[in-house]
């Protein structure tokens, strides 16, 4: 298979450029033969017009300075080294518009595409990147594919919680919610890895269709008593049971609130409780290099008949010392600033 013309380097593709100019072909033409930007083709035609070719060729390779630092490079290389499904892109290689994307989604700078396939291949990574083909993917592959970029998405950052990496690191990390690192969080101390790796991703588009929504948008404006619910509003779950019993469908807590949202009924809606903040007792510094020292000692030594920690044991002796009963997930929060998360396994009794 030949050369990509975006493999060819700038200089050859200048001269092509000059060529075609010469031969009186337009800035359209031209950009897309010699895949350069219709402003540079403008600019080069101005140059060849004014000064001839020879000042064209004169013309510095690498143009400006790059606008990526080098902190911002450097993340920039990993990425590209790595699967481009961890930013949640399909495929094992990248190509040049995902890699655009994401450079103006990390950076807030847009490259052009040679600009893109030039910083890939000064980093010398162009074997990363593919081109995409006049196929089209079915529909169902296409659906698959996102869903095992979750899948893996999901298992790196179930990795990198029980690394004892933070949940804002992980979560800018894999362009993945607070909130939702939180709760993988939880699930990880609680079940290990494979707790979050058995998530099912829906991948599946809207359940309900026009008819079905303007049914429920006519439900929701009926008094709950209508249908069953001895309350004046109507509860989450309530709209949960009502879907599930007339179109078989279950949707989460979350898509109900959306459709519910979507179809301006939200003051049909119960208001939320008000949460009130309980203060929790702050783990100091001395209280943390007990931690430390007693997960590097034998469990027996502080009456527990085991030969290694785990969340549950670690919990049940701060609560001795302390005498305050903290949850699974604050547990592991303390024993990764004590350094010592790494030392406790999921084992159990």
């Amino acid at each position: 298979m030949g050369k990509q013309i975006d493999d060819i380097p700038l200089a050859q593709r200048r001269a092509l450029a000059a060529k075609l100019l010469l031969n009186g072909e337009g800035i359209s033409e031209v950009s897309r033969k010699a895949r350069l930007s219709l402003p540079t083709v403008s600019k080069y035609k101005d140059l060849v017009e004014r000064d001839g070719v020879d000042a064209l060729a004169r013309l510095p390779i690498h143009g400006g300075p790059s606008r990526l630092d080098d902190a911002s490079q450097s993340w920039l290389v990993s990425a590209i080294k790595h699967s481009p499904g961890l930013h949640g892109y399909p495929g094992p290689t990248w190509t040049i518009s995902q890699l655009r994307e994401l450079i103006f989604r990390r950076f807030g700078v847009q490259f052009s595409a040679s600009h893109v396939g030039y910083l890939a291949r000064g980093y010398g990574l162009a074997y990363r990147l593919t081109y995409s083909t006049s196929e089209k993917t079915s529909p169902a592959t296409a659906q698959k594919s996102q869903s095992d970029v979750y899948a893996a998405r999901r298992k790196i950052a179930a990795k990198m919680l029980l690394d004892g990496d933070s949940v804002e690191r992980v979560s800018k990390a894999l362009n993945i919610s607070v909130r939702t690192i939180t709760k993988y969080r939880s699930m990880v101390v609680a079940d290990g890895v494979k707790a979050v790796e058995q998530i099912k991703s829906s991948g599946r588009k809207a359940t309900l269709g026009p008819e079905a929504l303007e049914w429920l948008r006519a439900a929701l404006e009926d008094s709950p008593m209508v249908h069953g619910y001895e309350t004046e509003f109507w509860r989450n779950g309530d709209v949960q049971k009502l879907i599930k019993e007339r179109f078989g469908v279950y949707h989460s807590n979350g898509h109900v609130r959306t459709l519910v949202g979507k179809l301006g009924l939200e003051h049909r809606m119960r208001p939320p409780k008000q949460r009130t903040e309980k203060k929790r007792l702050t783990i100091n510094d001395e209280t943390l290099a007990w931690i430390a020292a007693t997960v590097k000692e034998s469990p027996r030594a502080h009456g527990i008949d085991a030969d290694h920690w785990t969340n549950g044991r670690l919990r049940t002796v701060l609560h001795q010392r302390v005498g305050v009963d903290y949850s699974r997930w604050y547990i592991w929060e303390i024993a990764t600033r004590a350094g010592v998360a790494n030392l406790l396994t999921k084992r159990r009794n």
